[in-house]
């Protein structure tokens, strides 16, 4: 469930986990590992789909949150949104707080794991 990334000078370690917005109660840890070593780099590059079937919820240090929802296009993963808990990235995207219900799902799972 973990990777780890050099992010300026610091080491950066992630924990990631998925969530079906049709299914706000399932969480799939089988994609965590893969959306965590993509980085927050492809995260950043907005697509626009109309269909967002997951929500994908990242925690890295300072409990910073991070959800990133993404569609499917021919089974393959499209990202389309970031929202996180604390300002912006380089990037400039402004980052806002992810919802309680999702929070509290993703917390619960991170202690479970962690």
């Amino acid at each position: 469930m973990f990777d780890q990334r050099t992010s300026g000078r610091r080491l950066v370690r992630w924990k990631a986990a998925v969530i079906p917005l049709n299914r706000p109660d399932h969480i799939i840890q089988s994609h965590a590992t893969e959306v965590a070593q993509k980085g927050i780099s492809l995260f950043c590059k907005e697509q626009l789909f109309p269909h967002i079937t997951y929500r994908i919820i990242m925690q890295i240090p300072d409990a910073m949150h991070i959800s990133v929802s993404y569609v499917e296009v021919e089974g393959k993963p499209i990202f389309s949104s970031l929202v996180g808990s604390m300002g912006e990235f380089r990037t400039g995207m402004k980052l806002t707080d992810i919802s309680n219900e999702y929070r509290s799902k993703i917390d619960a799972l991170l202690r479970g794991i962690g």
